[in-house]
């Protein structure tokens, strides 16, 4: 009751000329729902959630957890089989509003790089905003679609941004620019990867096969497949699990699965190593 009651208030103030009157409750609101000192305020079109050490935009109010959240999904996902280190180039490919690119920036400091590739134009300028707000000055955000080729791709435009995928038809598709990681990596001047992260929903081979010879200079990969999507109905095309882990033990990774864990999205995440990368 006291929910919706809360929720009615913030509909009711959530617009111009009314949302700093939300500053002092949705602080409480929100240091409370999440056991974390948090401040918010609008700010460049989007809440910001301000926690110790992280600031974390986004468009509704009390939707943004604190870092430790994400960090523990991290660890045990994106992070599960190597954490970047000081020095380390990482190119995060769907990084979404930037969750995991939070971590990456500083995890690898001001002597490494992080890349994070997003291609839906909305969900890209939350990162961007996630980016600005923390002075992240050791990420490049570039909203492109990793493919196999140059050029353009049609993908969905869903409310839920992690359920955005590549489409070849249909009337509510968007159209954004497509680039090879190869070519990404080239007009970056990066030589090498030690963490590849993608998370595409289906583009992933495609994907890989637009490293070109950069695959065999990238040292880590951690590459979320969605199969179990493909198993609940969706389309086929999201099943790549067996196609990536081929692909991968065919350029000398070795490569592991989680098969026992509880989660069907960290059990279809293919982890690989390559010892033999420069």
């Amino acid at each position: 009751m006291v929910g919706r009651y809360w929720w009615a208030i913030v509909q009711r103030l959530d617009r111009p000329g009314r949302r700093w009157l939300l500053v002092v409750p949705g602080s409480v609101w929100v240091s409370s729902m999440y056991r974390a000192a948090c401040l918010v305020y609008w700010r460049n079109g989007a809440w910001i959630h301000h926690y110790r050490g992280a600031k974390i935009p986004h468009a509704e109010l009390g939707r943004a957890a604190p870092p430790a959240v994400f960090t523990r999904h991290a660890r045990d996902e994106a992070l599960y089989a190597y954490t970047p280190d000081h020095g380390d180039v990482v190119i995060d490919v769907g990084a979404g509003v930037g969750a995991e690119t939070l971590l990456f920036s500083r995890f690898v400091g001001a002597s490494g790089r992080v890349v994070s590739i997003e291609a839906h134009p909305r969900t890209y300028g939350r990162l961007v905003d996630l980016c600005n707000a923390n002075g992240l000055a050791n990420v490049t955000p570039l909203q492109v679609a990793a493919g196999e080729s140059d050029g353009t791709v049609t993908i969905s435009d869903l409310r839920n941004h992690l359920r955005n995928t590549t489409v070849t038809d249909g009337p509510d598709g968007i159209e954004v620019p497509a680039r090879r990681l190869e070519t990404v990596a080239s007009s970056l001047d990066i030589t090498h990867i030690d963490l590849l992260k993608m998370n595409i929903e289906g583009a992933e081979v495609s994907a890989l096969r637009g490293l070109g010879p950069l695959l065999a200079k990238t040292h880590h990969v951690c590459i979320a497949c969605h199969d179990f999507l493909a198993d609940e109905g969706g389309a086929e095309t999201l099943r790549t699990k067996a196609a990536v882990r081929e692909l991968l033990v065919r350029h000398g990774f070795d490569v592991r699965t989680r098969d026992d864990a509880p989660d069907p999205w960290t059990r279809d995440c293919v982890y690989g190593t390559n010892s033999r990368a420069a």
